[in-house]
């Protein structure tokens, strides 16, 4: 059977594969223990036996079941060897509680084989809903058939199967195969985790995410958006690492900075770690995204992170025709691999080159697919292609982890190529070639719709086609009535739709992938002179809903998605530094948890120097644009993953992690006087950034936890030498932390909170109701800025708290004493009387002498 050319696969597949392997493990093993003493020749028609069931036996109405069957023997040849084309006939039939039937062949799982026809290894899965309570009963039946190859023929007798059955119920089950029950719940925002995730926590998904870059691979994060997991809140700095020179030359040299403002570095985040380029070093560094610790530095750059789907014929490579798929599970394997300059490919886990390719053309790839898409040739012979790499064989070789050289020729896995028309452009001889960034006539491939099913070229100014991305045939065709540069419009992601800047207009026009139609035209921003100057340099990006464009007026704007009309306009940062009298947006920008993280900044293709002050890092509320913290640093995002920000430093070329970390709690307890105890203690930010040299100085015992309300002033004063903090500490609150105690009996009772100081210790008096030995727990529960952490101590109070003695009554005293002044006169009238006593018999003692 041919291997039929497969698209982009559902997460829902990848995330059931490992369940349809413990579903098949049985039918794999008996396969392979069939005896090999078998003659050429044996007694025929050859029995055969079938066996089926399904999985819940208890399910509710619509949900879906999965149906495993498979015949014994395995399909073979007359030579008794591996029949890769499997059965064939095979028809199940489903009887319903009211005693109707439901007969029809299924189609396996894997969806490339023809209904009714097994895997190689004799084996069909396949999912059903049941659409009725009640008992239900399944079987299957296989005629008799021939296999037939140049060995000879087979014949085989058919089977009815064994018969299951299974019970369904109104309301909804919770089970394995239906929706992961028992599922892993997430975990708490305040607890920390890290990476390699648990293969049992399937629902992590939800918070973690790879990513992939902004070039080349096709995937949410192209265009800046990371739709899985959370974002900082706060300003908090985990870790920093140098990756380039920058920093203020001073002398001679004045204000002129070492390196002027860089681009944000191509950063790609896979399995938890930040693979980046060192700047003019031919080398990049794998980073430890939690703790910022470098792991490994590998000769090369990258430029991409992709996941390899493995071919499906790895399970056959002995098949005789190579395009049989001997699949033993349903889904598939992905293999990441970071995507570098000619198509070089590294093992992100050791930086080892997996696959060098000779001849390589740009092009755009599809991640988890094999197939890319790209234009070739110079002008005025350019074509339109589709590429495949499982149709070059060391790609499917990487399992093996072996380096490949640079034999392999990249034209090899071109599935078809279509010539496209030329226009008068092309005959100018002195325009740069296809896809040229410098050349706004030459022709580039702009995308590829959400659904993998059209492409899209700018072919002139003015011009944009539609081609099918299955066969390479023209669409449709747009000719706009202004003219565009090669960084005036942007393919949206997960909408099928591009947007065109119309610069004379000074308005947004949105037009479908598929069918080239306007959509939407955005209110015009022409009310800001420095708008009309928006351009794209990763200044934009879109979720489900909207689109966000970052201005140099300074503002970060939101438009519908649906309409065009502008949802929200941020308020511009006031500045005497910059021409337009605001810090303005033009720069790099990310999306992550509803959240924008957006550089204020010079654009770095002025590399302006000195390098213009007060650029910083804006988060703003995608709902509604307000600002949620700021961070002082020139920082340029450039991804999000994992609850962390990477950033760039345009002031002292660190690049930075914004993010939640961990910390310590300590707890002590030391009893006082009349049976009180003093509990203290400190919690310290231990984030790598925190054990820099530079803060051991200042903070021996470890920096503190600072609130969230005063994060960004106080990362301004740890990290960003600002000169005004350094000469005045800002003076910060701590963190609250709960202390709770355990008492002889095991009572447990929280007997206080208090709030560490700017130095992050704490002090909390407490008195014992009873003495004996206590247990002290401090907690801190963590906050937007910080992980969770606490500890424990004991004290043992020998007495216990004193009780209070009653005042003495008034009978003590003559009755005619009515005021508070007569009983104080009476008292110390009583008390000299004493005093003269004493000293009369004091006097009598001494004449004895």
């Amino acid at each position: 059977m041919n291997l039929n050319k497969s698209k982009i696969q559902g997460n829902k597949k990848a995330i059931l594969s490992m369940t349809m392997i413990l579903l098949l493990a049985t039918t794999l093993m008996m396969a392979f223990a069939q005896p090999a003493s078998a003659q050429i020749g044996a007694t025929q028609p050859e029995k055969t036996t079938g066996y089926i069931d399904i999985a819940p036996r208890l399910i509710g109405v619509g949900q879906q079941a999965t149906i495993n069957l498979f015949i014994y023997p395995i399909p073979t040849s007359y030579a008794y060897v591996p029949y890769y084309d499997g059965y064939r006939g095979i028809t199940v039939t489903f009887v319903k509680p009211d005693g109707t039937k439901d007969t029809f062949k299924p189609t396996d799982g894997t969806g490339i084989y023809d209904p009714g026809q097994t895997q190689a290894l004799g084996a069909i899965f396949f999912f059903y809903k049941p659409d009725q309570a009640g008992n239900w009963s399944l079987s299957f039946t296989m005629p008799a058939q021939n296999i037939t190859d140049t060995t000879g023929t087979l014949q085989m007798q058919g089977c009815t199967s064994n018969t299951v059955t299974f019970t369904v119920q109104k309301d909804p089950v919770l089970a394995g195969l239906l929706n992961g029950y028992p599922w892993a719940e997430l975990p708490n925002s305040n607890n920390y985790w890290s990476y390699p995730i648990n293969s049992n926590n399937r629902e992590w998904n939800q918070i973690s995410g790879d990513w992939l870059g902004s070039s080349s691979v096709i995937n949410p994060t192209v265009y800046s958006w990371q739709p899985y997991g959370t974002g900082p809140n706060t300003a908090h700095i985990v870790w920093k690492q140098p990756i380039r020179d920058a920093g203020l030359m001073g002398g001679d040299y004045g204000s002129l900075s070492y390196g002027a403002q860089s681009s944000a570095k191509s950063s790609v985040v896979m399995e938890g770690k930040l693979y980046i380029n060192i700047e003019s070093a031919g080398t990049f560094e794998c980073i430890d995204m939690a703790t910022g610790e470098v792991l490994y530095t590998a000769a090369g750059t990258i430029a991409n992170g992709f996941h390899i789907p493995k071919s499906p014929n790895t399970q056959a490579d002995d098949s005789p025709t190579g395009n049989v798929v001997l699949e033993s599970s349903y889904g598939h394997t992905l293999q990441a691999v970071l995507f570098g300059g000619s198509l070089s490919c590294y093992d992100p886990f050791s930086g080892t080159l997996l696959q060098s390719v000779s001849n390589v053309s740009s092009a755009i790839y599809i991640d988890g697919s094999p197939l890319a898409y790209g234009l070739r040739g110079t002008a005025p012979n350019y074509s339109l292609f589709e590429w495949n790499l499982t149709r070059l064989s060391p790609f499917r070789s990487f399992s093996t982890l072996k380096p490949l050289g640079s034999t392999t020729n990249w034209g090899d896995g071109i599935e078809w190529q279509k010539p496209l028309p030329q226009s008068i452009l092309d005959t100018i001889p002195h325009l740069p070639q296809v896809g040229s960034s410098t050349n706004p006539f030459a022709k580039s491939l702009l995308g590829i719709s959400s659904d993998a099913s059209t492409l899209v070229v700018k072919a002139a100014p003015n011009q944009y086609w539609g081609y099918s991305a299955t066969e390479g045939t023209l669409l449709w065709n747009l000719t706009l009535d202004y003219a565009t540069t090669a960084n005036q419009q942007i393919c949206l992601y997960p909408k099928a739709a591009f947007i065109v800047f119309d610069v004379t207009g000074s308005r947004f026009n949105c037009y479908s992938m598929l069918t080239g139609k306007l959509l939407w035209t955005s209110d015009s921003f022409s009310d800001s002179s420095w708008a009309t100057t928006w351009t794209v340099y990763s200044s934009e990006t879109s979720d489900n809903n909207n689109f966000y464009a970052m201005m140099p007026d300074g503002t970060v704007r939101a438009y519908s998605l649906t309409d065009g009309h502008q949802i929200w306009r941020s308020t511009p940062f006031a500045s005497t530094e910059y021409p337009n009298n605001a810090v303005p947006f033009v720069g790099s920008m990310v999306m992550v948890d509803g959240k924008i993280f957006a550089c204020a900044g010079y654009s770095s293709s002025y590399k302006i120097n000195p390098i213009p002050r007060f650029g910083m890092v804006v988060c703003i509320n995608a709902t509604n644009g307000d600002t949620v913290f700021t961070l002082n640093g020139g920082l340029r995002p450039s991804a999000a993953a994992d609850g962390y920000v990477i950033a760039t430093g345009d002031y002292d070329g660190n690049i930075y992690a914004i993010g939640k970390g961990t910390t310590s709690t300590t707890v002590t307890a030391q009893q006082q006087v009349s049976g009180s105890v003093l509990v203290q203690g400190s919690v310290l930010d231990k984030s790598s950034a925190s054990s820099d040299a530079s803060l051991t100085a200042l903070y021996p015992n470890g920096v503190p936890a600072i609130s969230d309300d005063n994060m960004s002033v106080w990362m301004d004063y740890l990290y960003m030498q600002n000169s005004t903090l350094q000469n005045a500490p800002p003076d910060c609150n701590g963190v609250p932390v709960t202390l709770t105690a355990v008492d002889p009996n095991g009572n447990v009772a929280v007997i206080g909170t208090t709030t560490s100081n700017y130095q992050g210790n704490y002090g909390f008096t407490w008195t014992p109701p009873t003495p004996g030995q206590y247990t002290i727990y401090a907690t801190f529960t963590g906050s937007n800025s910080y992980y969770t952490s606490s500890a424990s101590t004991y004290a043992t109070v020998a007495t216990a708290a004193a009780t209070t003695t009653p005042a003495p009554t008034a009978t003590n005293a003559p009755s005619n004493l009515a005021t508070t002044s007569d009983l104080m006169t009476y008292i110390v009238v009583g008390v000299i009387a004493i005093i003269i006593a004493i000293a009369i018999v004091g006097a009598l003692i001494l004449r004895k002498k």
